[in-house]
């Protein structure tokens, strides 16, 4: 019979003992997450209900924040950015749930995108149905490119899909509050950048 010293014994023990914490705390933080991430849809679902019941005054209702024609927008694109193939492909009203700091971020109801206009290709599409999310970086209205990149990831409600903006919201919000208010228009292009690896926009 083997003699297994006490020492031995006592380790192996103590690195079963340490396996099984590691595994409960992966365990806790995945069900943390998991509500974390209930809260943030329910949150969401409460607020399309919100903007369905919601109607900007009939003074704001044409408030936009500064316009750069398209032309002007497409020519810093393509000399000062190196892009192209700019497409506008998303146009909506800022709500005060877009605004609020306790929620950072930004939702892009799918059903409100330009029809016959592709916003992401097959690829794209296929890693946000499947739970990914990936960069974007967001050109300001005023055509100042955001220094932190934002996150887009697509949630599922029951009444429609929504793209989302998060990570950095709140303060592409604050670098140009001039422009973002309260029932303001607002309008999305995406266009190519070939020295970038994130998703370009442009507002």
């Amino acid at each position: 019979m083997e003699i297994i010293p006490q020492d031995s014994a006592k380790e192996k023990n103590s690195a079963a003992r340490g396996y099984k914490k590691e595994a409960e705390d992966e365990y806790y933080l995945k069900k943390i997450q998991e509500l974390v991430n209930q809260k943030m849809k329910l949150l969401a679902e409460q607020q399309v209900k919100e903007e369905s019941k919601l109607k900007p005054p009939t003074e704001m209702k044409n408030s936009k924040p500064m316009m750069i024609s398209k032309r002007r927008l497409e020519e810093f694109i393509t000399n000062e950015m190196n892009g192209k193939d700019l497409k506008l492909v998303l146009k909506k009203i800022l709500y005060e749930s877009d605004l609020r700091k306790n929620q950072n971020r930004l939702s892009m109801p799918m059903n409100q995108l330009e029809k016959n206009i592709e916003f992401l290709n097959e690829n794209e599409k296929q890693d946000l149905e499947n739970g990914k999310e990936f960069e974007v970086g967001l050109l300001g209205p005023r055509l100042g490119l955001h220094k932190k990149s934002m996150m887009m990831k697509m949630w599922r409600l029951k009444s429609t899909s929504s793209y989302v903006l998060k990570t950095n919201w709140n303060e592409f919000v604050e670098e140009n509050k001039k422009d973002l208010k309260p029932h303001s228009e607002i309008q999305f292009g995406r266009f190519a950048k070939i020295t970038s690896c994130t998703l370009p926009l442009c507002m």
